[in-house]
């Protein structure tokens, strides 16, 4: 084991001095603006940093680049926005220019050990915290969810290759497991004696992301690009034995792993101790927003009181208050929102309001009164001045479905594939 300083006999070549400073500068600039509230309290600190690059950003799309875009989209559940992508281009930029000065101003330099160091504790942490937090979403089921009674109804042909992606992966709780447990495995990048392994593993879950993201057009193809780049970084001084292990066959060592700057006790055990509250203060943070996630997706998809998918029979030739194409209705969430399927399949979604206590529904801005039957059907009723219109809503078994009815199997005769 060795100690990092300033004042190591290494002496690295001018191309891969020149090359640090490049990556040094674009990483941490990186790391800083496309935190993805990876680090502990960082979006708190860094809204300086952010309200300079809103104000920037776009000022240099439109005098530099001459390229315009709706300049109120930042980042939001997109991470390839036309700001992002500009940002990231300035940032390169920036690095380009630094490293050229750099280099001129710092030319007697040997190499950067020390600043190496920090930069692959930074790279190890927001790798490592930005997986961790996917993989407790994954675990608790909460990123993909479960398919939804709309998508049930959904042909093929309507969804969007994000939309179909989501419901693939999210229609297995226990894919979710498997997936989230190997993400949380990069916790291993937190340690230095575990940080070639844990680089592996996110090399590997990396690679995975970026498949998803970019071969079923999810918009965070930027982010997951640089998961796999930083992980790759994180390995580079261990290509030649990883090499001679993985591909020659033979025995190889590592190089021991890095250790604190300072061979004096009292500073090693304030590292340790500054490392021990920041992973307690990430481990509280990472409580407080599954609770907050899980809370919201329940506000969110709180159940409408009619939940279910129903057929509209109507029990008269003509109807005044609902089309006659009418032909599915699914009530989902607790919203004023629901879908309608036609005789032609199509969807469309109508508004509606729901008064549970009172037993009225308003759809096709006509007022109805309705009864839940005790065999879960619903009966619609709308009295006019010369007659009365009755709609039975007929509900359908979500788990008739094919997708739902199907489970795991250990013996299977024939592929069971529809």
């Amino acid at each position: 084991m060795y100690i990092l300083s300033e004042n190591s006999p290494e002496i690295w070549s001018a191309f891969r001095k020149l090359a640090f400073r490049f990556s040094f500068v674009f990483i941490f600039s990186f790391i800083l603006v496309f935190n993805n509230g990876t680090y502990p309290l960082y979006g708190y600190i860094s809204m300086p940093l952010t309200r300079l690059m809103q104000r920037f950003v776009p000022w240099f799309s439109e005098n530099i680049l001459c390229y315009s875009y709706d300049h109120s989209v930042f980042i939001n559940g997109s991470g390839d926005t036309s700001y992002a992508w500009v940002s990231l281009l300035i940032l390169f930029l920036i690095a380009l220019i630094s490293a050229v000065i750099w280099s001129i101003l710092d030319r007697k330099r040997t190499n950067y050990t020390f600043l190496l160091y920090w930069l692959t504790t930074a790279i190890r942490y927001y790798v490592a915290f930005m997986l961790i937090n996917y993989g407790m979403i994954k675990i608790f089921h909460m990123q993909m969810q479960p398919p939804r009674l709309t998508q049930l109804l959904q042909p093929l042909g309507e969804y969007s290759p994000m939309g179909l992606a989501w419901t693939y992966i999210g229609y297995s709780k226990g894919y979710n497991l498997l997936i989230g447990l190997v993400e949380i495995l990069s916790g291993l990048l937190l340690f230095r004696k575990t940080m070639v392994v844990g680089a592996l593993i996110t090399v590997a879950t990396s690679i995975n992301i970026m498949a998803v993201n970019y071969f079923y057009d999810v918009p965070v193809k930027m982010v997951s690009t640089a998961l796999l780049l930083f992980s790759i970084f994180l390995l580079l001084p261990y290509l030649n034995s990883l090499f001679t292990f993985f591909i020659t066959g033979r025995p190889a060592q590592l190089p021991p792993p890095q250790q604190p700057l300072s061979n004096r006790n009292w500073k090693r055990k304030n590292l340790f101790i500054a490392k021990l509250i920041l992973l307690i203060i990430f481990s509280i943070q990472e409580i407080m927003s599954l609770f907050n996630t899980q809370k919201l997706i329940a506000e969110y998809q709180k159940k409408s009181p009619l939940y279910g998918i129903y057929r509209i029979v109507q029990t008269q030739k003509q109807h005044k208050s609902i089309p006659q194409n009418w032909r599915l209705i699914v009530f989902e969430f607790d919203s004023y929102k629901v879908l309608i399927r036609n005789t032609d399949y199509r969807p469309q979604t109508e508004s509606v309001v729901i008064d549970a206590a009172g037993k009225k529904i308003t759809l096709n801005n006509y007022e109805f009164d309705y009864r839940i039957t005790p065999d879960g059907n619903i009966r619609l009723t709308k009295t006019f001045g010369d007659h009365m219109e009755e709609i039975k809503l007929v509900k359908q078994d979500p788990q008739a479905f094919e997708l739902m009815r199907r489970k795991f199997n250990w013996i299977q005769e024939y592929p069971y594939s529809r």
